[in-house]
């Protein structure tokens, strides 16, 4: 089974498309994200559309965030065994907290994704939105990493920014990218938390459940992927590292592509087929369900 945890939509796929795709790509399931709740200044259907789209937070407003979760809400509700959807959900807006609740409770979202474009993953004024999220029990995908498509915000994506979330233990999350080019500051974000598994300083920080997962999607360019993969996996991240292409809904060539590119990368490395198959399945299934 192959399932993509890090799927994008624009707002305009048909389901016949994104059943199509994902048939042609081998593909079993994908979670794809809800179009970016704001205004894309530019979008071209591209297997790396992180190099083609131009967002502005300008144009983020509570009735657009609204329609984003609408919109992947009724994807999924057509073929819920196949796609699972996550609301993009904006942090700034004075209803987020609403905003989340209503995504995974009216609208059956499986997750949350959020982007930090200005603004730091450590800010006081979301700690209760990540409080929202843990109670709701959904996963949360975060970017980490380089970020393309927004203006300077490659600096408010460092993954040490997100050490903050072990504040909120039982909170899922996963960094997306391996967080490159910072990939061995992922590695040892991913340490810290491992580190804080039943055995924090104090009772009411303690994780039952590890609560970092690494987003392997590209990112990466070839030349590095390999590094990359090999430090996560001889730093015991075999459990958590979670298959991602960065494809379009309708566009999964690429998804194909790095699946094989990976496959053959785990299998050098000497790791099993067991190995391969928790990387991209098994692994996103508890990610998922917790």
């Amino acid at each position: 089974m192959l399932i993509d945890c890090h799927v994008h939509s624009t707002g305009k796929e048909k389901i016949n498309e994104v059943i199509s795709a994902l048939d042609r790509a081998g593909v079993d399931k994908a979670v794809i994200f809800a179009p970016y709740p704001g205004e894309i200044e530019e979008a071209r259907i591209s297997p790396q559309p992180t190099e083609y789209m131009h967002f502005s937070y300008s144009e983020v407003n509570g009735e657009v965030q609204k329609n984003s979760t609408k919109f992947i809400s009724r994807l999924q509700a057509e073929v819920p065994d196949r796609i699972i959807a996550f609301a993009w959900i904006e942090p700034r807006l004075k209803n987020a907290i609403v905003n989340v609740e209503e995504a995974v409770t009216k609208y059956e979202c499986k997750g949350i994704k959020m982007i930090p474009d200005h603004w730091y993953p450590y800010e006081p004024r979301f700690f209760r939105l990540y409080e929202k999220i843990r109670e709701l029990g959904v996963p949360l995908l975060l970017h980490s990493g380089i970020l393309f498509g927004f203006k300077d915000s490659s600096r408010f994506c460092r993954p040490c920014n997100y050490e903050v979330l072990i504040n909120f233990p039982r909170l899922r999350f996963a960094l997306a990218h391996v967080s490159w080019p910072w990939t061995d500051e992922c590695i040892a974000l991913f340490g810290r938390f491992r580190a804080n598994l039943r055995t924090g300083f104090f009772e009411d920080e303690r994780a039952d459940e590890m609560q970092m997962y690494i987003d392997i999607t590209p990112g990466t360019p070839k030349f590095y992927r390999r590094e990359a993969l090999k430090k996560a996996l001889a730093y015991g991240a075999e459990d958590y590292m979670i298959f991602g292409s960065d494809s379009m809904a309708t566009d999964f060539h690429n998804a194909q592509e790095v699946a094989e590119m990976d496959r053959g990368i785990v299998s050098e490395l000497g790791y099993s087929d067991e190995a391969i198959q928790k990387i991209q399945s098994k692994n996103t299934e508890r990610f998922l369900r917790g």
